[in-house]
């Protein structure tokens, strides 16, 4: 009687181990999924920041073409002309320097350098704390499916002790069992969880 209550115990259990190992599993998907979305988003905003670093050479460059010509104009001292190409390049560089500003800006505006970085790093932080996650899932899933073994061989051998009336295979049963039994509860009892 007592066997057969312990091979019960043993197998509601396992039944519970397994299942929780079970949810553990579809947790640490959904994490992984959360983890390639922060990689992508950080590998998006690193792209943006690239992009508007060279966006940045550009302009400078074009400054640097729009100095050169107003330059060479006030050499030809063309007044009729050089009036509207002074106008018309002081325009222009003060949407460059205007947006130059915007890139050089701190992080709390929105499009700067310093904002696309910002996001960049946080993104990869999200990434790599979303992995450190999947990490302690994957132990805590590794440790049901080892309670799982423990306690579906535990019972295994005592039922076959019940069966066969054998003491021999009973007492390796109860100790297999009492070892699934009593990982279970440390683990549970520490309060492991994600």
């Amino acid at each position: 009687m007592i066997v057969s209550l312990f091979v019960t115990a043993l197998s509601i259990l396992a039944v519970y181990s397994t299942i929780t190992a079970s949810e553990y599993g579809l947790k640490k998907d959904d994490m992984h999924t959360q983890s390639i979305v922060h990689l992508v988003k950080s590998n998006d905003w690193l792209n943006d920041y690239e992009e508007q670093k060279l966006g940045e050479v550009i302009l400078q460059s074009q400054i640097d073409n729009v100095n050169i010509s107003l330059q060479n104009n006030n050499i030809n001292n063309n007044l009729s002309a050089s009036d509207a190409t002074h106008k018309q390049a002081n325009n222009y560089l003060h949407k460059y320097r205007s947006y130059l500003d915007t890139l050089h800006a701190d992080k709390s505006v929105e499009g700067s350098l310093a904002n696309l970085r910002y996001k960049e790093e946080m993104e990869r932080s999200a990434y790599e704390k979303t992995l450190n996650n999947i990490s302690d899932t994957s132990k805590i899933i590794t440790t049901y499916e080892l309670v799982s073994i423990l306690l579906i061989v535990g019972a295994g051998l005592a039922g076959t002790s019940e069966v066969t009336k054998n003491k021999l295979f009973g007492y390796p049963g109860f100790l297999v069992g009492g070892a699934g039994i009593i990982i279970l509860l440390l683990f549970l009892g520490s309060g492991a969880t994600v």
